[in-house]
């Protein structure tokens, strides 16, 4: 019988991202002001925030929280929108394996809730 930990409340998960040399605020999206906009997250480079509606459940809300990190490592690589696929590759697995290091708690979690079954 394989017990399963208890997947942390993630309103706990720390609220700084860590992204290359920028760091992100992860704030849990009001799901009117997500409804507004029609996403499910959103990465504001801008002002570093990264934004996931906190309606959905653990998984998807995992899935939303990982996409939002990617965009962000997008910008922190300064891609540019027609760059192949080899140079994208080679740009992101370095800033995106930093994020992971650099931000064990959440990535824990992603990694907890998206081997959770809804």
């Amino acid at each position: 019988m394989t017990r399963r930990r208890k997947l942390q409340d993630r309103r706990t998960l720390p609220a700084a991202i860590k992204i290359g040399i920028f760091v992100y605020r992860l704030e849990h999206w009001d799901p009117a002001e997500a409804d507004k906009r029609d996403l499910m997250g959103l990465c504001d480079r801008f002002n570093f925030v990264v934004h996931v509606r906190d309606d959905l459940p653990d998984s998807s809300f995992a899935e939303v929280l990982e996409h939002e990190i990617n965009h962000a490592c997008w910008g922190a690589a300064a891609l540019k929108s027609k760059a192949n696929e080899e140079t994208v590759v080679n740009r992101l697995t370095p800033i995106m394996m930093m994020t992971r290091r650099d931000n064990p708690e959440i990535y824990a979690w992603i990694d907890r809730a998206i081997a959770q079954k809804d």
